[in-house]
């Protein structure tokens, strides 16, 4: 019986290849050879951003928006939905080059913030070890006191700490008899005060310098820090993409790959690669011991932690929306595949429901808006929108869903806040050219979530879109290109860009993000009327994660995705989720607090939220529907444009 025909799939620039069957999904031929491939909707052709060029052989590809006449003809499809029907060889898009946003260095760098809470505001932190190193000395055995090695250690643990009938586990007592004379009866303990659990004991008294992690497991990024345990210093960080992003941008394309066979186990695998991989870069450059890293403190969105713990998460997405568990038990680090740390623990930030995970309780123990009596907002400017509201007496949370598009998801010409991305831009009033800034110093390689939402407002305020978020064509903008009906606008013309393309944006790139930033406002908005609360009874509006850095208010509140309130009460915090697992990993007080704000945290699901549906539909217009919502936007309108109509604000008054 013959097998069936298996095709040589050949992959530029790099030359890998792999043999797969026939009609076999050309996007996972390139997974396979552990290739990336952006694809932010987990393959199912509504992004665009698989595109590959097949230079020789023939593919079964479905028609799509995203491949013009002129592509189609030049052999560019989407790899997600095309499948092989001979020998290929397929040109890959070239990987753009970028640096995560986070500088690597010490605890005490000059004018370093951490989550914009300032390395003085951190070193006032009270640290109060909750794991810690202790030398201690057995009493000897003797035929008139036979007791066990075992209660013996446990009885000089209870008298140098406190700590009464301390659990050890089968491992460090098979090693017993052997730790304990090794060193005459001298042995160091490591234990965690909080569990009254022994991590490790080990022959003789030494140095009682221990340290611990602190990590963010995001949608997005990866975030580390090592930390001394005892002074609370951060000797050092590391961040990157989180390398599940090739398999969906965001949650729910995550859950349906991993509910394909052998997709949870791969998801975890890559997860833990990259960490395993940060562990071995901070233990390098720091000289730290992998045996002295005795604790690793995680936050994450639930289900970021089901796919670090291998726990399947396909009920998160599907009614009720539970989880398996907020708050997993503490482990061995090896046991979860951290194997280099033979001596730590891995702790988790307990999260609230399916959609509030321990990032966002980081967060919240992070701004201490639990400890206060004002009103507060917290925000999460991420994929998934997490919004917490309340005070030291009472909060209430919710998950808004705003999808990639403000990472640089789900956009033709997006990118995540690194080197070459374009944050702020200014379009000329009367040529409609764009002028912009880019992190770095480099060319434009693309546009980062705050620069999106600054096109945004620019085109609405400037007339080159109307409310709906559509061109206006007959303006006379040069810039505005069109093809087959669709237009773009051009942001950076291709011979001043990194790619030597064109950087624009598309009325379809447009409508995600004005889905997006309706999302928001809209999830802002019920949460506060379900506490019959209103926008002005806010205090304060803490923003965090990684947008918020360089997020221009103003133009967040021009395209209706923030309050239009007074500016000074809105406060950049940054990466909350790794600075609420750092105050976690230091202070037992922290820790316990994290468990108990993680349990006042009343959870509403928006999905069934007809109130929810209601604002999200009247946000997908700029800035709302009624603009009574947006006085200020409004005021500003009436006082550059003579007649806003329906459909937009309309010409500008050149008389004027």
């Amino acid at each position: 019986m013959s097998s069936q025909k298996r095709y040589l799939v050949k992959f530029l620039p790099g030359g890998e290849s792999v043999k797969v069957p026939h009609g076999y999904n050309l996007r996972q031929a390139i997974l396979d050879c552990k290739l990336n491939i952006d694809s932010s909707c987990g393959g199912v052709g509504t992004c665009g951003r698989c595109r590959v060029q097949v230079l020789e052989g023939e593919v079964d590809t479905t028609e799509s928006r995203f491949i013009s006449k002129s592509d189609k003809e030049k052999g560019f499809v989407l790899s997600c939905m095309s499948r092989v029907k001979s020998d290929l060889t397929v040109r890959l898009p070239e990987a753009r080059k970028s640096r995560g946003s986070i500088t690597i260095g010490g605890f005490d760098s000059t004018g370093k913030d951490y989550a914009g809470i300032s390395t003085d505001e951190l070193s006032k932190v009270e640290i109060e070890p909750w794991i810690i190193k202790e030398n201690i000395t057995v009493e000897a055995p003797s035929l008139s006191y036979g007791t066990s090695d075992l209660y013996r250690v446990k009885k000089s643990i209870m008298e140098k700490t406190g700590v009464q009938d301390p659990a050890i586990p089968i491992d460090l007592i098979r090693k017993l008899p052997y730790t304990l004379r090794e060193k005459d009866l001298n042995v160091s303990v490591i234990i965690d005060l909080e569990n009254s659990a022994v991590i490790d004991i080990s022959p003789g008294h030494g140095d009682k310098r221990i340290y611990g992690m602190a990590l963010d497991i995001g949608t997005t990024t990866l975030v580390m820090y090592l930390v001394d345990l005892q002074s609370g210093k951060i000797l050092d960080i590391q961040s990157g993409y989180n390398p599940q992003i090739k398999y969906g941008e965001d949650i729910i394309n995550r859950i349906v790959y991993a509910n394909r066979k052998g997709g949870l186990e791969h998801l975890r695998e890559v997860i833990v690669d990259s960490i395993n991989s940060m562990v071995k870069n901070l233990v390098k450059h720091t000289g730290v011991k992998e045996s002295d890293i005795v604790s690793v403190m995680i936050a994450g969105n639930p289900t970021m932690m089901h796919l670090f713990y291998g726990v399947p998460p396909r009920f998160i997405r599907e009614e009720p929306y539970v989880t398996v568990a907020n708050r997993f038990s503490n482990s061995p680090a090896k046991d979860v595949g951290i194997g280099q740390l033979v001596n730590a623990y891995v702790y988790c930030v307990p999260g609230v429901a399916s959609y509030l995970g321990g990032d966002i309780t980081s967060g919240v123990l992070a701004s201490g808006m639990y400890r206060e009596e004002e009103l507060a907002l917290f925000l999460d400017l991420g994929t998934n929108g997490e919004l917490v509201v309340g005070n030291s007496q009472w909060m209430m949370g919710c998950s808004c869903s705003a999808g990639p598009a403000f990472e640089g998801g789900g956009v033709n010409c997006g990118m995540r806040a690194s080197e070459g991305a374009i944050e702020k831009v200014v379009i000329d009033e009367d040529s409609f050219k764009c002028s912009v800034d880019v992190i770095g110093e480099g060319k434009p390689a693309g546009i980062c979530g705050s620069g999106l939402i600054d096109i945004i407002g620019e085109m609405y305020l400037k007339g080159v879109i109307d409310r709906k978020g559509k061109f206006n064509r007959d303006i006379g903008n040069e810039f505005l290109a069109c093809e087959e009906g669709d237009c773009h606008y051009i942001i950076v013309e291709a011979n001043s860009s990194a790619t030597g393309n064109d950087i624009y944006i598309s009325e379809i790139d447009i409508e995600n993000l004005i889905r997006a930033k309706a999302a928001v406002y809209a999830g802002i908005r019920t949460l506060l009327e379900e506490v019959d609360l209103g926008i002005n009874d806010l205090a304060k509006i803490y923003i965090a994660g990684g947008l918020g850095k360089h997020l221009n208010i103003r133009n967040a509140v021009m395209i209706g995705m923030l309050p239009d309130i007074s500016l000074d009460r809105y406060h950049f915090l940054g990466n909350t989720a790794v600075t609420g697992a750092y105050l976690s990993l230091l202070s037992a007080e922290k820790y316990r607090q994290s468990v108990k704000v993680a349990g006042d945290i009343t959870y509403i699901e928006l999905s069934v939220n007809m109130k929810f549906m209601d604002r999200y539909v009247a946000g997908l217009f700029l800035p709302y529907t009624d603009m009574k919502d947006f006085p200020s936007v409004e005021e500003h309108i009436y006082s550059i444009y003579k007649k806003p109509g329906p459909a937009g604000p309309g010409k500008k008054d050149k008389t004027s």
